[in-house]
């Protein structure tokens, strides 16, 4: 069905069903631009009051919409943790999707997809899901949307280590593809801010944005050396670039007058790569990443959320929001009522904890990166899997269980006091441990039912595939 037949049916259902008082979806529905980054921690942006990197076009969208300050990545591994974004499911529900470089099965609808066959337009740029493969009963590369990469960065001006894709003008492309009223939705992918980093963006940073070394916010998790601040300036500076392309995506909005009426979301896949509690690791760093959200026609501004949200949760909002269908396979709820709320603070009073997780991200045995976590306001319980086999046939969820951590995130917000054999937590212990066992047993995740052949084999392929230089062996 085109378009323009979805407009006609919307328009014949309204003038037919008016009079009978059934409600009916509006076909002058949002727009939705989804700006995700690549390995980026919440404490990057100017808006959460640590860093004096300029970012204010991120900080624009979270003074003309909610910052949230509890937003987590399910998974510190980028393909898994977008692929949680795509489905509205947590990552250890997809099966192969759950691990870098495996696949997500299409048994599992995506947003793009869903919104595609609701009439929006639908495109990308830049990163989507992956790094994976793409069978034929896996996702395609396109996500259902069409790939807007065609024009590059001029190779005089590129800098080095950076993306070569001009994510601008391809989103401009893109806007000119859209027919008039039509709404549409854009993945806006980022490579920035992933190592490697040319060594000389701290110079870069300095001279264009006038951010000296001893400017660069140094979390205690990183030791404070020259050769450390200039790392993390190098980050920062590509930090800043990116938000920059942030800001001439929201000129482009505002040039073609859709500005107003587009669901604008800023996000990262997961943590900043920072010492060894950031990306892929089981702490706050590698989990927690920014998220602001501004729809300047839909919600008021100037809020700032301390709802727990999930990457499983902006799926079904988006839906919600443009008026489609959420499948049933998403396990993932709605913030939308979040959105549109007038209040800050605590607006969902049930978001009180979130549980993120990793299962592999190129790692050999006998190393393990496997964990679940569950934060709350007050703590964070860690649990870390060994991946050791136990005798067949897997049965026992406690068998792979290698060490147990507790923090109290209140007092000791980068987590380098470890209180689990604090006797006077004991009860805190076990109470995140029922909690966080309640959860994963409700979602059906396999390291608490048990339900491990899936894991195994998709662990033993990508082990393979990485052997190989990640050529597909399957």
């Amino acid at each position: 069905m085109t378009y323009k037949s979805i407009v006609l049916f919307f328009a014949f259902f309204i003038l037919f069903n008016t009079d009978r008082g059934i409600a009916v979806a509006q076909v002058n529905r949002p727009n939705i631009l989804l700006f995700i980054t690549d390995d980026e921690s919440w404490f990057e942006r100017g808006a959460y009051g640590k860093t004096k990197l300029p970012t204010p076009n991120f900080d624009r969208v979270a003074k003309n919409g909610a910052l949230f300050l509890n937003a987590y990545s399910s998974a510190t591994s980028c393909a898994p943790a977008r692929a949680a974004l795509l489905t509205g499911r947590n990552f250890w529900e997809l099966k192969q999707g759950a691990f870098i470089q495996a696949w997500l099965p299409r048994e599992f609808p995506v947003l793009t997809e869903l919104l595609k066959n609701a009439g929006y337009h639908v495109g990308l740029t830049g990163k989507a899901w992956g790094p994976g493969i793409h069978p034929e009963d896996g996702h395609p590369a396109n996500l259902g949307g069409k790939e807007y990469n065609q024009v590059k960065v001029d190779p005089v001006k590129r800098i080095p280590q950076m993306s070569i894709i001009d994510y601008n003008a391809n989103f401009s492309n893109f806007l000119k593809s859209v027919e008039p009223e039509q709404p549409f939705f854009f993945w806006y992918g980022s490579v920035e801010p992933h190592a490697p980093f040319d060594p000389d963006n701290w110079k870069r940073l300095e001279a264009e944005h006038s951010v000296g070394l001893s400017d660069i916010y140094m979390p205690p998790i990183v030791k404070d050396t020259e050769a450390n601040r200039k790392g993390r300036a190098n980050l920062g500076y590509e930090v800043c670039y990116a938000d920059q392309r942030l800001g001439e995506a929201l000129a482009l909005l505002e040039k073609e007058g859709k500005l107003d009426n587009t669901i604008v979301i800023v996000t990262a896949d997961n943590g900043t790569t920072i010492g060894n509690k950031g990306k892929i690791s089981p702490y706050d760093s590698g989990t927690h990443v920014p998220l602001a959200i501004m729809w300047p026609a839909g919600m008021s501004g100037g809020r700032t959320v301390s709802d727990f949200v999930n990457f499983p949760d902006i799926a079904p909002t988006v839906l919600q929001a443009a008026t489609v269908s959420v499948p049933s396979s998403m396990s993932g709820n709605s913030f939308l009522n979040t959105l549109k709320s007038t209040s800050s603070g605590r607006v969902d009073k049930k978001r009180d904890f979130t549980v993120t997780g990793l299962e592999w991200h190129g790692e050999t045995e006998p190393r393990s990166n496997s964990f679940r976590t569950i934060t709350t306001d007050r703590f964070a319980y860690i649990v870390r899997y060994s991946n050791h086999r136990p005798v067949e046939p897997y049965t026992d969820p406690k068998a792979e269980i290698s060490s147990e951590e507790l923090y109290d995130m209140t007092n000791d917000r980068w987590q380098e006091k470890n209180l689990i054999d604090d006797k006077k937590y004991t009860k805190v212990r076990n109470d995140l441990k029922k909690k966080l066992t309640q959860y994963a047993l409700q979602t059906k995740d396999p390291r608490f039912t048990g339900d491990m052949s899936t894991f195994r084999e998709t662990r033993h392929y990508v082990q393979e595939r990485r052997k190989r230089g990640y050529k597909d062996v399957k």
